[in-house]
């Protein structure tokens, strides 16, 4: 009788134990970008590069903040000013919505069609910013590339491309947030050119998803 009784309780230790394992392997799906406003690019600014910025998102997938990871003065502002308007849907773990982060790269593409792209230094993982979700680090962007721009195209702006990185750091998915013919299609080429570094949750590599708004600035009149 006794034997039974310390095989019950080692059984449920053993239940115990892998429960809590479980909800520590929960699976966590990432937040996704469901609307992006245009992003405008300042007329008086002669400024070129890659803004970063990790939004901070709600259990209701609203921007309830930013931290700038890369910053390029003049550009910066307007950056922000419109991700804060985007709307998302939130990440979950075990199926229940929760506060997240999603980094965003704005690469504000040179006012030229032949300008030589202008230098990026790598941004890692380890290098992150204080989140709403401490245990999360988003994903590392180890190399970029600007689209080219479409021979008499009209009505520049900006092409919104979610990124889905896997764990190994591939590109697992593009979807288009922010669709803008004939623009989208140099932006999806462009991005297919990025090279990232996969974000980790408690320490271990997961998919993840990233946002990349490609701004078309007007090009100079020619004569």
């Amino acid at each position: 009788m006794q034997k039974i009784c310390i095989d019950a309780r080692v059984a449920v230790v053993m239940v115990l134990s892998l429960a809590i394992h479980g909800f520590a392997q929960a699976p966590f799906k990432p937040p996704e970008v469901i609307s992006a406003s245009d992003i405008p690019f300042p007329i008086q600014s002669i400024a070129d590069g890659v803004v970063i910025i990790d939004a901070s998102i709600d259990a209701k997938g609203a921007v309830t903040g930013v931290a700038i990871v890369r910053d390029v003065p003049s550009l910066t502002s307007p950056a922000t000013s419109a991700i804060r308007t985007w709307k998302f849907n939130p990440a979950t773990k075990l199926e229940r919505p929760e506060p997240s982060t999603m980094r965003i790269a704005v690469a504000f593409r040179p006012r030229s069609y032949f300008a030589a792209d202008p230098s990026f230094t790598p941004v890692f993982s380890a290098g992150a910013a204080i989140h709403a979700d401490q245990s999360y680090v988003p994903p590392g962007i180890v190399s970029i590339a600007y689209p080219q721009y479409p021979i008499n195209a009209a009505n520049p702006g900006t092409v919104v491309i979610q990124v889905t990185v896997g764990k190994s750091s591939v590109i697992k998915h593009l979807k288009v947030a922010r669709n803008l013919p004939p623009f989208t299609q140099f932006a999806l080429s462009a991005t297919n050119r990025w090279r990232f570094q996969a974000a980790t949750l408690d320490g271990r590599p997961i998919t993840s998803t990233l946002a990349v708004a490609f701004v078309f600035p007007p090009l100079p009149a020619t004569n």
